[in-house]
């Protein structure tokens, strides 16, 4: 006597509800509606990003979306095609995508910036929920480097400098530095330079506890993104002491340069450069 495996009989219905989900990522993704994209995922959700980052549960997927997300297509825009669409169980179904970041006006990068997401989803209370959901960004060999980031760096970049924001709005020196390699070079706002973790880590702890910053508040903003070879990146950061400051267009009352390195699997700051820019001298060539 021998047993067959068989898959359960997809419906038209689950099918093409499977797929309109998917359309809804495409579209909150474009959209960058945080509570859009947030509504597909059941609360014990996992998701892995093109960059590798793990995030266990609805709150931590939510958190480093609202950080993410936010600003992601000001410069790009990104398609998903379902390839396949398969039942596991007659409440599991699993969708295997093509996904393909483009510019503003649909057209494709050159070289191709394409990922092979697999979302499982279990339907929970009559409705389909994501929850897994794995990104791997395809690799083009014989492409030519052009100095692109792709989504899934942008928004690991972006997430780490989120980190320094809200360390330092939270006076945590080990949340704002937990992103800095062991062997980093940073110079301070005042010109203060530490190099390596335990020195920098130091010099934070005198910087927070001092009176004037006890109580400061930052905003960060990430522009001027790119890469110089795959797997070192540089960014500029414009900081404010408010959203509210940035949101009406005030000149940015700091700026850094950072230098990023990814190494195992996951980017850290290896350099950084801060310089306060005084109103008065914001004009200033010097």
């Amino acid at each position: 006597m021998t047993t067959e495996n068989t898959l359960p009989t997809p419906t038209d219905a689950d099918t093409a509800r499977l797929r309109e989900l998917v359309a809804v990522v495409q579209r909150t993704q474009r959209a960058e509606d945080v509570d859009g994209f947030l509504a597909l995922f059941a609360p014990d959700a996992v998701w892995v990003n093109g960059a590798g980052r793990r995030l266990v549960g609805l709150d931590e997927i939510a958190a480093f979306t609202r950080t993410v997300l936010p600003g992601a297509m000001a410069e790009q825009s990104v398609r998903y095609d379902v390839v396949d669409v398969r039942f596991l169980a007659p409440d599991i179904a699993v969708t295997s995508i093509d996904q393909e970041a483009l510019t503003t006006d649909e057209q494709s990068f050159s070289p191709r910036r394409e990922g092979k997401p697999t979302y499982v989803w279990a339907r929970r209370d009559g409705e389909w929920r994501l929850v897994q959901g794995q990104n791997t960004a395809v690799f083009h060999p014989d492409a030519e480097f052009d100095g692109a980031v792709s989504p899934e760096d942008a928004a690991a970049l972006r997430a780490i400098v989120a980190n320094v924001e809200e360390g330092f709005n939270r006076n945590d020196a080990e949340l704002l530095l937990g992103d800095v390699a062991p062997d980093a070079r940073i110079v301070n706002a005042v010109g203060t330079e530490a190099a390596g973790r335990e020195e920098i880590k130091a010099t934070t702890r005198r910087g927070l506890s001092q009176a004037s910053l006890r109580d400061a508040t930052a905003h960060y903003r990430l522009h001027g993104m790119s890469m110089l070879a795959p797997d070192i990146a540089v960014a500029h950061k414009r900081a404010w002491s408010t959203a509210e400051a940035a949101d009406r267009g005030d000149a940015p009352e700091m700026t850094a340069l950072y230098v990023f390195a990814r190494r195992d699997g996951r980017w850290w700051i290896v350099r950084r450069q801060n310089t306060l820019v005084p109103t008065a001298q914001a004009a200033s060539p010097e």
